[in-house]
């Protein structure tokens, strides 16, 4: 999804008393309705093929039914076998106050330590992945206002912008090239040109890592960073 916020809103607003009557009977609404505690008798299923934060968020607040609620959780294999590079990956820490401020730290982090080693360095053929659409905007509005050598590749990229993209980092005409989960999703795209992969955050699905990781091998480079 690309706004979850949308679906959390949507939520919210369920099981609240309408401001108009229409053409309902009230005499055939339940009075645990009219009291406002409709949300505790909704029935609320959430189907997905992985678990993510936002939905145990949604889980945890807004699904309220009163006889209880049942997860069931599915035990998930590694996919770092998958890769077939020998390539030195290199995970970095950030701290962070709280969950919800880990977005802000996260972007600091980046801003103030990974950045400056990409500005720095004479190498070009940085891919930079982000997995979240607001991720992907908000890099790439802070490339901009640091002037850098760079291209995108989103969902929504028209695809004249995207063949265009795609040369220019083959030939190295640009150094940086943004590169969105959607994006990955919707259309595998082959890139080549790419010698360090900078992941942002951790793709929300695992089997999204080693095939973004396996498009290094569309590269004439044998060094590979993550």
């Amino acid at each position: 999804m690309q706004n979850w916020s949308h679906l959390h809103a949507v939520l919210e607003q369920l099981n609240h008393l309408p401001s108009k009557e229409h053409v309902t009977n009230v005499m055939r609404i339940r009075p645990w309705y009219l009291d406002e505690h409709a949300r505790y008798y909704r029935q609320t299923i959430i189907l997905s093929s992985y678990l993510t934060p936002e939905m145990n968020a949604l889980f945890n607040g807004l699904c309220l039914n009163y006889e209880g609620k049942v997860k069931l959780v599915t035990e998930f294999t590694g996919v770092l076998p998958k890769i077939q590079l020998e390539i030195r990956q290199v995970y970095e820490r950030f701290d962070a106050s709280s969950i919800g401020e880990s977005d802000d730290a996260r972007f600091e982090y980046f801003c103030t330590k990974v950045y400056p080693k990409i500005q720095e360095s004479d190498a070009g053929g940085v891919l930079l992945f982000a997995s979240s659409y607001f991720e992907y905007i908000r890099l790439s509005n802070f490339l901009k206002s640091q002037d850098a050598s760079f291209c995108r590749i989103g969902e929504a990229t028209s695809q004249q912008d995207i063949s265009r993209a795609r040369l220019w980092f083959f030939e190295g005409q640009k150094k940086i090239l943004l590169y969105s989960e959607r994006s990955h999703f919707f259309h595998r795209y082959k890139i080549r040109g790419g010698h360090h992969l900078v992941i942002y955050s951790l793709p929300g699905r695992k089997d999204f890592y080693p095939e973004v990781v396996t498009k290094l091998l569309l590269s004439s480079s044998m060094y590979y960073y993550i």
